[in-house]
């Protein structure tokens, strides 16, 4: 999930009544004294975990005055909330609206920073013994070449791979081989990056491939993946399937 859903305080909000309305509509017991008393506290709980989750999600940017967040409870459950509802959306929106100006910059000055530190790395990988380069920018080592006399693989071809996916401080960010199986892939659905180093093997080889932004995800963030990220793979051709095996007979 992207920072600004995660700091979006309307979702968060509606989120929270959807659940908390759900909750106090359930039970038989409703006119229970035991039973009303513990389900206020429950619904107490359940909206401290939801503001809870909004402060601790956003405390890096803006920190919140909780005596003002307990009046505003209070003064709502007694129906004298200081804000209609026009003010309220009002006021959430700004919010929103200044957190997302916050985030933007962030997100860029971190992009920026990956994109130098990740071209610093390609620098000093690029000096290991048995690496090569092409002339897109891709970085890579052969660690076993595979079968001899392999045609080559083609985009169109499906590939079977166990692989393992890092960033340049060490971070792991997938594994098939922690999944505990290979997976298959037709090639030409994936990052450039894989698209041109995959044919640089043939089935049963090894490579390591260093992938810069351009030829990975770019500026986006993608899962754990923070934009412009240099990329480095270690992959394992199992399998490959020719695109036109077919329509042979």
């Amino acid at each position: 999930m992207s920072i600004k859903k995660k700091l979006s305080i309307v979702a968060l909000l509606v989120a929270s009544a959807v659940s908390a309305s759900a909750l106090a509509a359930e039970g038989d017991n409703l006119k229970n004294p035991k039973f009303v008393e513990d389900s206020s506290y429950a619904l107490g709980v359940l909206m401290g975990k939801n503001i809870q989750q909004v402060v601790e999600t956003q405390k890096d940017f803006i920190v919140y005055d909780q005596a003002k967040i307990i009046e505003g409870l209070n003064q709502t459950l007694d129906g004298k909330s200081k804000l209609d509802d026009k003010q309220l959306e009002q006021q959430l929106r700004q919010l929103d609206q200044e957190l997302a100006a916050v985030v933007a910059k962030q997100e860029a000055q971190d992009a920026k920073d990956n994109a130098d530190k990740g071209a610093e790395f390609r620098k000093e990988y690029a000096k290991k013994d048995g690496v090569k380069s092409t002339k897109s920018g891709l970085l890579y080592r052969v660690e076993a070449g595979g079968a001899a006399g392999d045609s080559k693989v083609e985009p169109t071809d499906t590939v079977k791979v166990h692989y393992q996916g890092k960033l340049i401080n060490g971070e792991e960010f997938d594994s098939s081989y922690k999944r505990g199986e290979p997976i298959e892939f037709q090639l030409n659905q994936l990052i450039p990056g894989w698209i041109e180093g995959i044919p640089l093997i043939n089935k049963g080889g090894k490579i390591e491939l260093v992938i810069p932004p351009e030829l990975g995800y770019g500026e986006h963030a993608t899962g754990n993946i923070p934009p412009n990220s240099t990329l480095i793979f270690n992959i394992e051709l199992l399998d490959v399937k020719k695109a036109n095996a077919a329509g042979k007979k």
